[in-house]
């Protein structure tokens, strides 16, 4: 116990909890400028996913420094709040406690059942808790919300759950994967595909949209090749970083006012984009983990294969060296009997008397 205890105060785990600290006081500060449904309440909450990363790669030490991350931001708004810090983070360790008992941790974007697992367990069933805990103490305190309970209650999860799809999968994959090496080919790969992928955002997300009068809702499903072919061209970590971009751009011309989800109101805008990114995020994940799935099984395959011919190879040295030894012993019992025989005819060729 003592040794645990030591090692939580060792100046390295300090200095990461510090680093957490601030890394998600500066991301729940960018947060909050897109909250238009309650001053603490917006569409899309990118720390949700931060904490949730933390929670899985470092581990459940990490939770002061969710906690204080959001007790400091929070204590800095025109409403300040002690339950929502304790909201998030009982979130984070929640989703990192299911999704390491259920999906296999940090390996969750390995195989497409425990994508979908994630899913489940980290973008549906731990964002329950966050706005049940805050809206619960926004009554306590006498303060409820002004507008619909329900809608804020649905905003919050929804924000909670897309945060938790869009940057959790791209942290864990970036931090735990190994580094590539790039042949030239790829590479102008990856940039064909990332050009045309900017380009397409600008005329379905962007001020193209006005000039090319791509207003329809079908218009955001153009994009929807670029992640495909990033998954199957590249790895997982390729293939969510493609999706970032996407819903970077996105979330940006709604918020100017440009492309398909573009509404009057910037709250039922970025709505109305929520269960867009949750969509081609997770099947984006899934054919990504698919497509890992089946070079791992090729990989294995041809290690396998690798290793019986190495084995055959080897019975065969081994079955020519026996032959080889087998005809040595039968060339000597051939000269073992012709010697003998000529032992015999001169023994025949003694008289007898």
């Amino acid at each position: 116990m003592f040794k645990t205890l030591a090692a939580s105060f060792s100046p390295k785990n300090l200095a990461l909890l510090a680093f957490l600290t601030l890394i998600y006081f500066v991301v729940e500060k960018l947060g909050v400028r897109l909250a238009f449904v309650h001053p603490l309440l917006s569409p899309i909450w990118l720390p949700s996913g931060l904490a949730l990363a933390a929670a899985l790669l470092y581990g459940y030490r990490v939770w002061p420094a969710i906690f204080v991350g959001a007790f400091l931001s929070h204590a800095t708004t025109s409403v300040p709040s002690l339950l929502i810090p304790v909201g998030v983070t009982l979130e984070g360790l929640a989703g990192a406690y299911l999704i390491n008992k259920f999906a296999h941790g940090v390996k969750a974007f390995d195989t497409a059942k425990d994508v979908f697992l994630f899913v489940f367990l980290g973008c549906i069933c731990a964002p329950l808790i966050s706005p049940t805990i805050g809206i619960g103490e926004f009554y306590l305190v006498g303060h409820p919300p002004s507008t619909n309970v329900g809608l804020v209650w649905l905003t919050w999860w929804l924000a909670h759950a897309i945060g938790i799809l869009l940057v959790t999968p791209f942290l864990v994959l970036l931090l735990r994967s190994s580094p590539q090496g790039w042949k030239p080919f790829e590479l102008v790969e990856l940039a064909v595909l990332l050009l045309g992928l900017i380009f397409v955002c600008l005329v379905v997300f962007g001020p193209l949209s006005l000039l090319l009068n791509m207003q329809k809702l079908v218009t955001a499903w153009l994009c929807f090749p670029f992640l495909i072919w990033a998954a199957f061209r590249f790895r997982p970590i390729e293939a969510t970083g493609t999706t970032l971009i996407l819903f970077g751009s996105a979330i940006w011309g709604t918020v100017q006012g440009y492309g398909t989800f573009a509404d009057k109101s910037l709250t039922k805008s970025l709505l109305l984009l929520d269960p867009f990114i949750a969509v081609v995020g997770t099947m984006t994940l899934v054919v990504a983990a698919m497509v890992a799935e089946r070079k791992s099984a090729e990989q294995e395959l041809l290690t396998a294969q690798r290793l019986l011919q190495t084995a055959v190879e080897e019975k065969e040295r081994d079955l020519v060296v026996t032959v080889k030894a087998l005809e040595m012993e039968a060339d000597g019992h051939v000269q073992t009997r012709t010697a003998l025989h000529i032992i015999q005819e001169k023994l025949r060729r003694i008289p007898l008397n």
